[in-house]
């Protein structure tokens, strides 16, 4: 009977290692999927927000599109640094022409790749 209890006890503590395992591995990859989540919100919250400066460029409302693009390209550059490192934080911005302190329709580009 003493030997038997020692199987039973060892085998006990073998499956709720196993199962401290598997739940780990689950765990990581429920938090995998979560991080694809963000980012495909975040991007997609990015090319929202692009569109509808694009609508309100259309519409005349120039004051709303520069905010919004200023915001699209905000995001769109942190989100780049922080996930592919690059775009180092000393460089240079270009310079875009500006017509009355606004930005030219044909200067404005759209980056719509998520890698930038």
């Amino acid at each position: 009977m003493q030997l038997e209890l020692g199987q039973i006890e060892e085998r006990n503590q073998t499956l709720t290692k196993d199962n401290a395992k598997l739940l780990q591995r689950w765990l990581d990859a429920k938090q995998a999927e979560a991080n694809k989540m963000n980012e495909a919100n975040e991007f997609y919250e990015n090319m929202r927000s692009r569109h509808q400066a694009v609508l309100n460029w259309r519409d005349g409302s120039v004051e709303e599109v520069t905010a919004d693009l200023r915001n699209s390209a905000d995001t769109t550059s942190q989100t780049s640094e922080s996930v592919s490192g690059k775009g180092g934080r000393g460089e240079e911005r270009q310079t875009i022409p500006m017509k009355d302190g606004i930005q030219s329709p044909t200067s404005q580009t759209l980056d719509l790749t998520p890698n930038g």
